[in-house]
């Protein structure tokens, strides 16, 4: 990242342009296609797009249009690219196509004419994708003036808290040392280029440490190729200092708490926290146990990086500081996900106001692409919940519902283990679950064989398969079903006698049906 400032200019239906001399062509995102052009005819092409990173772009095509800066008018070819960073870039062509001049010391751009008129710098807007939101234009107009009133939250690098720090407790155990792994010089190269940015970035230091642990590349599924450095996740294997480290315990969220907790509501936000572990600092008495070893020296993390022992409670346990003033009451927290209800849209731009505070007091930071606003449903961990209550997303079964009837012992517990997060829509799951692992038990799968007895197993099998196949596909019977209580209702109470202990019973009537929570 550069803290030089960027130049932009208005253009395009109100939105703002990257003024790019660093770039040939100009583009403009598929969204911004999407959103205006979509009448447009494209062009398919053959060029190709990469990145000053050496990363490829997708590329969709060419469409004309017409550009309008102020008084200036001209029709201009943009490439339309997918996962851009900026919504429109203008590029070197077009600069000398326009004749338009930049003033780089005052960020502003000169446009030519007889009276050769000087059009101010435009301040770079927070551009968060409303298009999905409940709002109408007066409300969103408003949102966006919010997100501009906080847009250090929405930098593109991790903030840092130091609510409180993450500590690696070893006690009395010595150091560890590992020897770094091999790796080719492509690979090598990519590791240099990772450790070259995080030195930029402040987020590790070179260091004379007794500890030292191994780097480990791994595949990101994307489509960039195998010598971007992008396409790579950097991570340290921190195995033998996670053996030697204690850790105080923290009570992380159950999810099913969490589901069942969020109250009734038609509209929900959702926030995600930018490399969410990243913005814990490492206690800095402990900061030479992160040592990591590598060809050109030894480096020492100081944020807090996935992997180690404690990480994910103390993570827990400082958003949980953090926020306290706002949880339960309109918001819900699962590690880096933050779900603010809202009783109605007049109260959003309050409740975000509150978060954003909070979250920008602390020094944290948003990640703006994962981040959605006033939406009528929320679309989380493979499931939509709305006011009507949860049922299943059909784009996160989909791999489900193509699959075929299991033929060994592997292939059920596969199915298993992916229709199992759905079990609560699914009556008799663990029956037909019980039927399954008993058969995976056998000495050889009935599927494979032939007898009477193997084909009557195998026609139960299927039948089993079917049900789960069918009810996983259409989320249960009845989406209430899995329905969200009132929290404002009056609930009823029972302490009945089961069995040879008293249980808790809490049941609420909601549109026609009881949802009854049991503890004993």
């Amino acid at each position: 990242m550069t803290s030089v400032e960027l130049p932009y200019v208005p253009i395009l239906l109100n939105e703002t342009a990257l003024w790019d001399t660093g770039a040939e062509k100009s583009f403009i995102s598929e969204e911004v296609y999407r959103k205006y052009f979509s009448n447009r005819p494209r062009q398919k092409t053959k060029d190709r797009v990469v990145t000053a990173q050496r990363a490829r772009c997708s590329h969709l095509g060419r469409v004309e249009l017409q550009i309008r800066i102020r008084e200036f008018q001209k029709p201009w070819e943009f490439h339309i690219l997918d996962n851009m960073q900026y919504q429109c870039i203008l590029g070197i062509y077009f600069m000398k196509a326009s004749r338009l001049t930049m003033d780089f010391d005052q960020i502003s751009l000169i446009i030519p004419d007889n009276q050769s008129k000087q059009l101010p710098k435009v301040e770079k807007p927070v551009d968060i994708d409303l298009a999905d939101t409940k709002l109408g234009d007066g409300q969103q107009r408003q949102l966006k003036a919010l997100f501009n009133n906080f847009k250090w939250l929405f930098s593109y690098q991790p903030g840092l808290t130091h609510v409180l720090y993450h500590e690696i407790d070893t006690g009395d155990k010595g150091p560890v040392v590992s020897r770094p792994y091999k790796y080719d010089r492509v690979k090598q190269g990519i590791i240099d280029y990772h450790i070259d940015k995080m030195l930029r970035d402040g987020t590790i230091c070179p260091i004379n440490s007794t500890y030292a642990s191994p780097v480990v590349l791994t595949r990101k599924k994307n489509d960039l190729p195998p010598d971007s450095p992008e396409a790579y996740r950097f991570a340290i294997d921190y195995r033998k200092l996670n053996v030697i480290t204690k850790y105080p315990r923290y009570s992380l969220t159950v999810i099913d708490d969490l589901l069942t907790n969020i109250p009734q509501t038609g509209v929900t936000s959702t926030l995600d926290l930018r490399s969410g572990y990243f913005q814990l600092a490492i206690s800095p008495k402990d900061i030479e146990k992160t040592a990591f070893i590598t060809r050109n020296g030894t480096f020492a993390l100081l944020r807090m990086p996935f992997g180690l022992s404690g990480a994910e409670p103390n993570f827990q346990k400082a958003i949980d500081i953090i926020l306290k003033p706002v949880i339960g009451r309109f918001m819900s927290v699962n590690m880096d996900d933050v779900i603010i209800t809202l009783p109605s849209l007049k109260d959003n731009l309050d409740h975000l106001n509150q978060v954003f505070t909070l979250l920008r007091d602390a020094g944290l930071t948003l990640n703006k692409e994962k981040c959605h606003f006033a939406r009528d449903k929320l679309k989380y961990l493979g499931l939509i919940i709305s006011k009507d209550g949860i049922e299943t997303d059909s784009n996160k079964i989909r791999a489900i519902t193509e699959m075929r009837p299991p033929k060994n012992n592997r292939e059920v517990s596969k199915f298993l283990g992916m229709t199992g997060w759905y079990q609560k829509f699914i009556p008799r799951y663990a029956d037909i679950e019980c039927f399954f692992r008993a058969s995976c038990t056998q000495s050889r799968f009935p599927v494979a064989q032939s007898g009477k007895k193997e084909r009557k197993e195998k026609a139960q099998i299927s039948n089993n398969f079917n049900h789960l196949h069918l009810r996983t596909a259409t989320g249960g019977s009845d989406v209430v079903q899995s329905g969200l209580p009132i929290f404002d209702d009056f609930f009823q109470h029972l302490w009945p006698y089961i069995g040879n202990n008293t249980a808790n019973v809490v049941f609420q009537m909601v549109k026609r049906l009881w949802l009854i929570r049991i503890d004993q």
